[in-house]
């Protein structure tokens, strides 16, 4: 069945549950018909019985049978009936002369049955006709007889063949009808699906901005072609941010290696020193390290995405990994006069990747070093808030502020995009790829956790960091972050 269309097979499914019911339904009538006009034909019997009985033991004659004429009285139908009178040990001694030569029509047992006052009615065949049949019994002058009395049924029987070719006609018709009607029905609620089909196939040719119709019933049709639309739209967002990434990517890893292969080609016009090929060589180290440094970046971020669901997390003890990620940058600061210090940092512990955690607290402190004044200040703030709706365990915030020369209130957001920048030259001075805001927020994003630009002026900019945790003691750390030297006077 499975080269046949879902239109094809919801019809025939929808066909055959009904004829099911349909043939259960008939099946019933026909029962029920029959039980009642069973139950009709023996309530005449009993009767007719009842009347014959009482007139073949009146008190003026011995027990005797009242044959009738039927054509005596004129016009109309009749009932056919036959009467068989037995002793009390079964033995055949009057019958109607309708039966001719025919024998007992009851057994003994049924004889005895009616001895004992039980009026059994059974099934006979009678005269090559089928009938029904009552046994009575009676006391005539001291001796017990048994009066059967039947009833042909061929009228019966007859009636209940038409109902059964009726029944069976009904049901031929019936799932006729239903299949026809189920497949009009089927095919117009598969229309929607059809477009939507249609629509889909269009998209998987490349025109990735197509959207199906808007639903014009919010039914389940509705609110399928809703929720692809919003997917169509996710996947769109994505794959335009893909392509960027890579056009970004491309151009990235090709400036260094232009830059490299245009410091050799410089090189090799004519003959150098050794003094100067030593200088091309570290020049050409120098642009290996940005190239190395931005391969790990993008490998960082594609790992981070890879980990989503399979991370592992522990306590970590956030004031130590602080300490260290700004020990490192003890040379860059010590460098441009930067100070980095605590500011009432309290012991606070996150539920996250140690070594994660501590990649995307450098790219914060970097970017705070990097992009802000010279003889400039950055300081770190913590605060535990209680649990709620949001964080059932507890949260901690992490402030880090510069007092570099802000961001502009448009560009908050996107400098969390890979490889954007507020000020290209800058960056290339500063060395800076454009990656280390949005490691630091897809990083976050395993731990459930958020960065943002808190606030942002010409006086300096405010980072915070929001994570699953908790407060573990009272300690509380102000200062300069050990390690790195302050800035001389």
């Amino acid at each position: 069945m499975s080269f046949l269309s879902f239109r094809v097979r919801l019809t025939l499914r929808w066909t055959l549950a009904f004829g099911l019911l349909l043939a259960l339904a008939n099946t019933a009538i026909y029962a029920g018909a029959r039980a009642y006009l069973t139950r009709d034909l023996d309530a005449q019997l009993r009767t007719l019985a009842a009347t014959e009985l009482a007139s073949a033991v009146d008190e003026y004659q011995g027990v005797h049978l009242h044959p009738f004429q039927v054509d005596v009285f004129g016009g109309g139908e009749y009932a056919d009936k036959f009467v068989q009178l037995y002793d009390a040990g079964g033995r055949l001694l009057k019958q109607s002369p309708s039966l001719g030569a025919a024998g007992p029509l009851l057994t003994r047992a049924r004889v005895r049955d009616a001895v004992a006052g039980r009026a059994p009615i059974v099934a006979v065949e009678a005269a090559g006709h089928p009938a029904r049949m009552i046994a009575l019994s009676a006391a005539k002058d001291g001796q017990t007889y048994v009066m059967a009395v039947g009833l042909y049924s061929d009228k019966l029987a007859l009636g209940l063949r038409r109902l059964a070719v009726l029944l069976t006609a009904v049901w031929a018709l019936g799932l006729l009808l239903t299949a026809g009607l189920g497949f009009v029905l089927s095919s117009r609620a598969l229309i929607p699906i059809d477009r939507i089909t249609s629509r889909a196939a269009l998209i998987a040719r490349g025109e990735f901005a197509a959207r199906l119709d808007p639903p014009a019933v919010n039914d389940e049709i509705g609110r399928m072609t809703q929720l692809l639309n919003e997917m169509l739209d996710r996947l769109n967002a994505a794959l335009d941010a893909h392509r960027r990434f890579a056009a970004d990517a491309s151009h990235e890893l090709r400036s260094p290696l232009t830059a490299i292969q245009g410091e050799i080609d410089v090189t090799l016009k004519r003959p150098r020193t050794a003094e100067e090929y030593r200088a091309t060589l570290a020049l050409v180290r120098e642009r290996l390290g940005e190239l190395t440094a931005l391969t790990e970046n993008l490998m960082l971020l594609v790992r981070a995405q890879e980990r989503r669901a399979a991370v592992d997390l522990h306590e970590v003890p956030l004031q130590p990994l602080l300490q260290e990620a700004a020990a490192r940058l003890a040379g860059p600061a010590g460098a441009r006069g930067v100070t980095i210090a605590f500011d009432r940092f309290p012991a606070l512990v996150a539920y996250a990747d140690p070594r994660l955690l501590g990649r995307a607290f450098d790219n914060l402190l970097r970017n705070a070093v990097q992009y802000n004044r010279d003889a400039g200040r950055v300081t770190i703030a913590g605060i535990d808030e209680p649990a709620c709706d949001r964080c059932p365990t507890g949260a901690v915030v992490v402030r880090i502020r510069d007092t570099g020369m802000g961001i502009p209130d448009g560009e908050r957001e996107r400098v969390f995009e890979r490889f954007y920048r507020l000020d290209r030259s800058r960056s290339r001075r500063t060395g800076g790829s454009g990656l280390g805001l949005a490691i630091c927020r897809e990083v976050l994003s395993l731990f459930q956790g958020t960065v943002r630009v808190a606030a942002s002026s010409p006086e300096g900019t405010t980072m915070e960091v929001r994570l699953p945790g908790r407060r573990v003691g009272d300690q509380v750390v102000t200062g300069p972050v050990e390690g790195v030297a302050a800035p001389s006077a």
